[in-house]
C-alpha cells in the first residue's frame, strides 16, 4: 500500500504541473532518460538448513538508490520499445526469523535490466502517460563472502510491469517519474562451518525512478 501511495502521489504531482506547460508538440521518435531510482527487494522465500525447510527463517536487505539509464524508440506513433539498466548497487543478505542471531553472509553486488514496451495514450502532450510490460533481468556482478563462505547468488529474470509519465519541456526535453514491479526469483547458497545454507528467494524487485529526458 506504500509503495502504490508513493507513484499515485508521483502521477498527481506531474498532472498538477502539466496545465502550465507548453501545448501539444511534435516530438522526434528516440529518446533517452537519465534517473535516480530507489529498488526494493521483497525479502521473500524459502530457506532451508542442510536440506530441511525452516519456515521461521528468512532474510534482509536494503533498499538501494542507483542510477537508472534507459534508451527508447517509438516503433509506432503511441507504442515505444526501451531497454534500461541500473548502475552496479551492493547489498547485503542478513538472515532473520529463527536466524536473526547469524551475521551478514555475505554481499551480492548487482544490476537489474530491463526490456519492456510502452503505449502512449496522450504522446506529444504537455503530460504524457503510458504503461507497459516487459522481462526483466537482475544480473550478479560480485560475491563477497561474509560470516558464510561459498556464498553464491544466481542471475534471475522473469516479467516486469511498468507505469509512467513524462512532461513536456520542449519538444525535445523533458522530466518523467516512472514505477516497474518485476516477479522473479533466485536460488542462493552459502556455508556456515559444517552447515549448508539453500535459499529460493523471491526477488520481486520495485523500482521508483524520477528523472530527465531528452528525444533526438
Amino acid at each position: 500500500m506504500k509503495h502504490r501511495a508513493s507513484i499515485i502521489a508521483m502521477l498527481a504531482a506531474l498532472s498538477w504541473a502539466g496545465p502550465s506547460i507548453a501545448q501539444p508538440v511534435a516530438q522526434p521518435d528516440a529518446f533517452a532518460r537519465l534517473g535516480l531510482a530507489r529498488i526494493k527487494l521483497a525479502d521473500e522465500g524459502k530457506i532451508f538448513l542442510n536440506g530441511t525447510r525452516d519456515p521461521a527463517a528468512g532474510y534482509t536487505t536494503p533498499e538501494k538508490w542507483v542510477a537508472n539509464i534507459e534508451l527508447g524508440y517509438f516503433v509506432f506513433d503511441t507504442v515505444a520499445v526501451q531497454f534500461a539498466g541500473t548502475t552496479p548497487a551492493t547489498t547485503p543478505n542478513k538472515p532473520a526469523g529463527s536466524l536473526e542471531a547469524v551475521p551478514n553472509l555475505g554481499n551480492d553486488e548487482f544490476s537489474i535490466f530491463t526490456l519492456t514496451g510502452t503505449y502512449h495514450p496522450l504522446r506529444g502532450g504537455p503530460v504524457s502517460p503510458y504503461v507497459g510490460a516487459g522481462v526483466a533481468l537482475q544480473h550478479v556482478w560480485s560475491l563477497e563472502d561474509e560470516f558464510a563462505s561459498n556464498l553464491q547468488v544466481d542471475d534471475a529474470w522473469g516479467p516486469v510491469v511498468q507505469v509512467g509519465a513524462e512532461v513536456a519541456v520542449s519538444d525535445r526535453f523533458g522530466i518523467y517519474v516512472d514505477a516497474k514491479k518485476a516477479f522473479y526469483e533466485a536460488d542462493a547458497s552459502a556455508d556456515i562451518g559444517p552447515n549448508r545454507i539453500t535459499a529460493v528467494a523471491e526477488l520481486d524487485p520495485l523500482i521508483l525512478q524520477a528523472g530527465v529526458l531528452v528525444r533526438f
